[in-house]
Order: structure tokens, then sequence, then C-alpha cells
């Protein structure tokens, strides 16, 4: 890591992460989240687009998340509320419930409001053999690294996602592969990656492209896979119980390396709307 100073009061130990990303760790014991100004967060985690907090005084529960994530700003509540536990269930319905691998996507992408920021805690992490690190691909990076001819091609394409509603999220949406970031104008990448019907996948998204030959699908979604998976645009996240991450989920895609069955993963999520919100363009 390389070390960063902005501009923050009080004992933090403030370093770049590679590829990108901030983390943030206190300078002393026993410190608490809310020292760290959330304008100050706020603007790393849209500058280097995560940041983790980590060696914090942890969370007390899900109530506490909340409140903190509405600090940042207005929640995002969804049929369960706030915040959504991600645990391993006995009998899933949908991946993000199962322990398999979850493939790249963004957030909101079937309701009215994208939202901003995810904050991530976690609550019990895993030995390093045993899988499960969350990951994020920085669609800017994959963007710039493209060939022009690559980045002609990607902006002329139109996707039509469609995922049925077994758990909280499901429907129908169409958006182009590249678009602005709503409020700074840049290219980003809105994806959400196909799987192969060879692969085991609870309640898998059906990805359709506009305007392309059948044949040529499958060489444009490898090409894309490449690029999103490139170490120089993909970080994995190795939790640490107590973490805090923030994901800019404008800018960023995520998903989910697989992990051992039964093993007591468990993460809390939260979703803060940016400012003003964003209503998803995507849905038809």
């Amino acid at each position: 890591m390389t070390q960063l100073n902005p501009c923050l009061p009080g004992e933090f130990d403030v370093e770049l992460m590679s590829p990108y990303g901030v983390m943030i760790r206190p300078g002393r014991e026993s410190t608490d989240t809310g020292e760290l100004p959330v304008s100050v967060a706020r603007e790393l985690a849209r500058e280097h687009h995560l940041l983790v907090l980590r060696g914090f005084d942890p969370l007390s529960g899900s109530a506490e998340l909340a409140s903190y994530a509405a600090s940042w700003g207005q929640v995002l509540s969804w049929s369960f509320g706030a915040v959504l536990e991600l645990v391993e269930h006995e009998r899933p319905v949908d991946v993000v419930f199962d322990n398999t691998a979850l493939t790249f996507h963004w957030d909101g992408m079937f309701v009215e409001w994208i939202p901003e920021f995810q904050i991530f805690q976690c609550v019990r992490s895993l030995d390093d053999e045993q899988g499960g690190r969350t990951i994020f691909c920085d669609t800017t990076r994959v963007l710039a690294s493209a060939s022009s001819e690559t980045r002609t091609l990607w902006e002329g394409l139109t996707l039509t996602y469609r995922v049925a509603k077994e758990s909280h999220y499901g429907g129908t949406a169409t958006s182009p592969l590249v678009v602005e970031h709503p409020n700074h104008g840049f290219p980003t990448l809105r994806y959400q990656e196909s799987v192969p019907d060879s692969i085991n996948y609870l309640n898998r998204p059906r990805v359709k492209f506009h305007d392309v030959a059948a044949e040529c699908v499958a060489e444009i979604e490898q090409t894309l896979r490449d690029a999103l998976y490139d170490a120089q645009h993909c970080y994995a996240h190795a939790w640490q119980a107590g973490d805090l991450v923030v994901a800019d989920n404008y800018t960023l895609l995520h998903g989910r390396e697989p992990y051992a069955r039964k093993c007591g993963r468990h993460l809390r999520r939260v979703h803060v709307l940016g400012d003003p919100p964003l209503m998803n363009p995507a849905l038809r």
C-alpha cells in the first residue's frame, strides 16, 4: 500500500490499496466509526470508488449499521427493511443466499432508485482457504484499458436482463452497456454478467444482446469477462470481522467468490441513495 494523507482530524492511518481503493485504520484502540467525518469518507469513496474501514470498534448490530448508513444519506428500504443479512440459507432460492460464486452486477437494477453507495459490514469472516471474498471491478479502468475498437463496440451495445423475483429483487431491465456517471459524466459500464448453462446457478440471470448476431455473443461476453477480472481492474476483498466497506455503486460492479458450505460467513449490507437520488433509467 502507498501512504495517503487526506485532511483528517485525529489519528488515522490512511493508505491507498492495490489496484484501487482506500483503507483507513484508527491510530488508537477503541475508536468509534463515528469519529471519522462522513464528509471526508464520502469524498474518498467517490474519488477512489472503494473505502475500507478496518480496526474500528465494531457496530453492535443491524440497527447501528442502519443508523451509521443514514449519516451518509437517504437509506434505500427494501421489502426486508434497510439491512440485508448476507448468510447462506439452508434451502436457498437465489444465488445471493447460496455459497456459490456470484457474477458481476450492479445493485438496484430492478428497482426505482439506484443507490450510490453500498455499505457492507463483516459480522463473521472466514479463513483464507474457505473463500468468500467479495470482488469489485472498477469499470472506469476497464474502459480506459480497452482498445478503441473494443470501446466503439461496447458503446454501441444495449442489453436486456431478466431475473425471476425469487427473493427481494428481480424483473426486467434494459440498459446500454456504457453509460455516463450521473454526477460527473465520465463513462462507466452497467453489466450483469451472464452465466453459462453448464454452471449450477440458482435463479440465473437471462441476458440478451440487442442487434448482435447470435454467433458473436459468446466472443463479446468472453472479452468482457477477461476485462472485468483483469488484476488491474478487479479487487478481491478478504474480509476481517468488523470491516466496513463502502462501495461506489455508480462506478463499480461487484460479485462474490464461492465459499465453503456451512462455514458461517455473515455480512450485512445497506444501500444509500445519491443526492439527488438517481431514478433507474433501465426499467421498462
